[in-house]
């Protein structure tokens, strides 16, 4: 079975690859910059563009099977070429925004949803990964943190249900290596609902070190935001930050169902990437939900 990654370069699609590796696929990956992976060297890698199909045309050559993020403005000419190259499975990296009432019409579950539908309408064979907030978000904090000792934050009360890029990996592996997951599309979450302020305590737990929150109006963590993310996504975030204040977000076990193990925690996340928070280099790929990988 050989299996392309599009994205490696992504939290999700770098360990995806490992996982892919360490149960003996043959793997090959895809990025707008393969110069830039730090992937094994039996790992082939190609260079392609998700907004240029025929780029894909090496990469695809007898490959089985492949891992897709959604990250596609007009899906359906890339899925018309992984079906001209028989392509059996699709694996696409979608979110549980696609299942929120209003989803069509909000511009995070909107793009997902656009892309779910394609390929449910390619003919390819397919399973949709719809994961909740990502741990890695809080990635975010790590200047601030590091600067000040403290985040600033318009809605600090807003709960999650931060999900590990490894959880939403190992479901991904499976899929990729197995027919169990062939048209399901489980929703996944971290298993603890958690407000941001809480996530930055244990964040400072882990780190040894006292954190505080500095409260920003949406004006001011606008202006920030903007610095560091693209525009599109800072009007997307802090409405999904103000909606999330005194929400009871559900918690999903489809992953202790589909890999009988227990989802890690938002802590178990903070251990693995504490470097992020303390000036060193961080152990693996961070990178956050609404991030696009090369």
């Amino acid at each position: 079975m050989s299996v392309l990654v599009v994205g490696a370069s992504g939290a999700v699609g770098g360990a995806v690859v490992e996982g892919l590796l360490e149960r003996g696929a043959e793997v090959r990956a895809t990025s707008r910059s393969p110069e830039r992976l730090a992937l094994p060297a039996s790992v082939p890698t190609f260079a392609a563009d998700l907004d240029d199909p025929a780029s894909f045309a090496d990469a695809l050559v007898n490959v089985d099977r492949v891992f897709l993020y959604a990250d596609l403005a007009a899906p359906k000419p890339l899925l018309d070429t992984l079906a001209a190259c028989r392509v059996q499975h699709v694996v696409l990296l979608s979110s549980s925004a696609v299942t929120l009432p209003g989803a069509a019409e909000d511009f995070n579950g909107g793009r997902f949803l656009r892309v779910e539908r394609a390929v449910e309408e390619s003919g390819l064979a397919y399973t949709l990964l719809r994961p909740g907030g990502f741990a890695s978000n809080a990635a975010r904090w790590s200047w601030s943190i590091k600067s000040d000792g403290a985040v600033p934050l318009p809605y600090p009360d807003a709960v999650q249900a931060p999900i590990h890029e490894q959880d939403i990996a190992d479901v991904a592996v499976i899929a990729l290596t197995s027919d169990t997951l062939i048209g399901r599309a489980p929703s996944l979450s971290g298993p603890e609902r958690l407000t941001l302020r809480e996530q930055i305590e244990i964040i400072g737990d882990v780190i040894g070190r006292p954190l505080s929150v500095t409260e920003q109006t949406e004006a001011e963590s606008a202006a920030m935001l903007s610095r560091h993310v693209p525009e599109v996504w800072v009007h997307q975030i802090i409405k999904d930050w103000h909606e999330a204040v005194g929400a009871t977000p559900p918690l999903s076990d489809e992953y202790t169902r589909i890999t009988g193990k227990p989802s890690r925690t938002f802590r178990r996340w903070v251990e693995d990437h504490k470097g992020l928070f303390q000036g060193e280099n961080s152990a693996g790929r961070v990178s956050g939900g609404g991030s696009t990988p090369d």
